[in-house]
């Protein structure tokens, strides 16, 4: 009957260790589904973007507090009306003053000239290739300068024919007056073929000056190099 009432106390007491065994262990949480993960991370990034939007605006407030004000100026001063003085000319007494003013009749030019003849090798002229010979034109001054030594003819454009590209006015010409000029030494080319050269005369300072209506018109060559 003892033995009976011990085990009794006994598994009372393993019952009551149990459940109090169970009451202290932790609780397991149940796994989330993949739809509450989801809506915890768009929370979360949420939160994140509120946060740093308000410290952005936190940053831009504090900045604009700390600017000072400032006027905008202008970029330079208003520069004063000036006023430009043109000498006149002073006339001493007692002394003789000349001015040589160069006079051109109406359309006329200083640099003038008219094309009158081919006087060797006009246009279309054929040459056999390697062939040396001279070019030479007449020409009429009509302008109101009288041409020297230090006028020159000057390649204007096409072949140069051998030559360095210049040549020579050989004597004074006053307006009105006629004259030869030549390119010497020029060679035909090797190769067969149709060639242009074309040439003007050119004043002292560098002036180019052509014929025709504009002066624009140059002297020309135009040779056929054939072995026929």
């Amino acid at each position: 009957m003892r033995k009976l009432h011990k085990m009794k106390w006994i598994v009372l007491g393993l019952l009551s260790l149990s459940l109090a065994l169970a009451a202290c262990a932790p609780s397991v949480p149940p796994t989330p589904s993949e739809a509450e993960i989801a809506q915890q991370v768009a929370a979360t990034q949420q939160a994140k973007a509120t946060q740093n939007s308000v410290e952005t605006l936190v940053a831009l407030v504090t900045e604009m507090s700390n600017q000072p004000t400032w006027t905008p100026q202008p970029t330079c001063p208003v520069c004063p009306t000036q006023a430009v003085v043109v000498p006149t000319a002073q006339t001493t007494p007692n002394a003789t003053q000349a001015t040589a003013v160069p006079t051109e009749e109406p359309g006329v030019k200083c640099f003038q000239f008219e094309f009158l003849a081919d006087v060797n090798y006009p246009p279309g002229s054929v040459v056999k290739p390697g062939t040396k010979f001279n070019k030479t034109w007449t020409i009429k001054n009509t302008g109101t300068c009288t041409w020297h030594s230090d006028y020159d003819l000057i390649l204007s454009g096409g072949d140069a024919f051998g030559t360095n590209k210049y040549g020579d006015v050989p004597s004074e010409v006053i307006p009105g007056e006629t004259l030869d000029v030549t390119i010497y030494n020029m060679v035909a080319p090797m190769t067969e073929g149709t060639y242009y050269s074309y040439w003007m005369l050119m004043a002292p300072d560098g002036t180019k000056i052509g014929y025709g209506p504009n002066q624009q018109w140059s002297l020309g060559i135009q040779i056929i190099v054939s072995n026929q």
